[in-house]
C-alpha cells in the first residue's frame, strides 16, 4: 500500500484502510475496535439503536442488585426469627456452617444449643470431605 495523506481528514498520514468505505485513515481517524473510519463509524452509530443503559427506575444494574439485597434481607430476617422463637419458646435451635476446607462451625441457641444430631452431621460432613479430597487428589496424580 503507497502511503498517502488520510482520506477524511486530509493532515495526517494514513497507515490504515477503513472496513467499510475502502478509504485511507490515519490513526485518529480510524476507531481501534471496529477498524471503520469516523465517516463510517458515525453512520453505522446512527443507524443502529443503542441499547438502554438507563430505565425509568435507574440504571439497568440496579434491578438484579434490588434482587440480591432483598434475598439477602429475607434471609437475614429469617435467621433472627428463628433465632428468636429458640429464645422464648425455650426451643433448641442449631446449625452447622462448612466452607471447605475449612472445619465445620456449629452454633446454636436455646436450652441445649447444640443437639446430638449437630455433632453426628459435623462428623459425617468431615469424614465425606476428607474421603472426597484423597479420591479426586489421587485421581489428578
Amino acid at each position: 500500500m503507497r502511503a498517502g495523506n488520510c482520506e477524511v481528514c486530509g493532515r495526517r498520514t494514513a497507515k490504515y484502510v477503513c472496513q467499510e468505505c475502502w478509504r485511507r485513515v490515519c490513526q485518529i481517524c480510524l476507531d481501534p475496535h471496529t477498524w471503520l473510519c469516523s465517516d463510517c463509524y458515525n453512520k453505522l452509530r446512527q443507524e443502529v439503536p443503542t441499547l438502554a443503559r438507563e430505565t425509568p427506575e435507574g440504571p439497568i444494574w440496579l434491578t438484579p442488585f434490588k434482587l440480591f439485597l432483598l434475598g439477602f434481607l429475607l434471609i437475614f430476617a429469617g435467621t433472627v426469627l428463628m433465632i428468636i422463637a429458640a429464645v422464648f419458646l425455650e426451643a433448641s435451635i442449631g446449625a452447622v456452617i462448612w466452607v471447605l476446607p475449612f472445619p465445620p462451625i456449629f452454633f446454636g441457641a436455646g436450652p441445649h444449643p447444640y443437639p446430638i444430631w449437630l455433632f453426628i452431621l459435623a462428623v459425617a460432613l468431615t469424614i465425606l470431605g476428607i474421603t472426597l479430597f484423597l479420591v479426586f487428589r489421587r485421581q489428578r496424580s
